[in-house]
């Protein structure tokens, strides 16, 4: 089940970026009248920087950027069953040690483990557990 919800939201936020990746380079309040651009353009003295990032080809760019997100979405959406597939499985591989059963606890338990430091560096010294 949390694969499935992962999954989705991972669809919602490409479908998100990506059009507002689409959008807001032409829409000017957002775009030409931005208050982080000329603070970048005061802080590191760039009276050039207004210029190109309000060009055609930045503009364009940045939209080019949303199309592969909505791309990724939709890639996404048509491979949604393979992908929670996928995520389950990886999900499944790496259970945490608290959810193990008895029998793995015991098999665990006969392997040989240094001990370490609370600073991780190993001391070189064997554990008998």
């Amino acid at each position: 089940m949390s694969a499935k919800v992962t999954v989705i939201i991972y669809i919602f936020i490409c479908f998100e970026i990506g059009i507002l990746l689409l959008i807001l380079p032409w829409y000017s309040q957002f775009w030409e009248e931005n208050f982080f651009l000329y603070l970048m353009t005061e802080k590191f003295n760039a009276q050039w920087l207004p210029g190109v990032m309000t060009s055609g080809w930045v503009r364009g760019a940045v939209s080019g950027l949303g199309i592969v997100n909505v791309v990724f979405g939709v890639k996404e959406i048509l491979n949604f069953r393979g992908s929670v597939a996928e995520l389950g499985a990886r999900l499944s591989r790496s259970e945490s040690p608290a959810t193990k059963t008895s029998t793995e606890i015991a098999d665990d338990s006969s392997t040989v483990r240094s001990t370490t430091l609370p600073d991780h560096k190993s001391s070189g010294i064997q554990s008998d557990n």
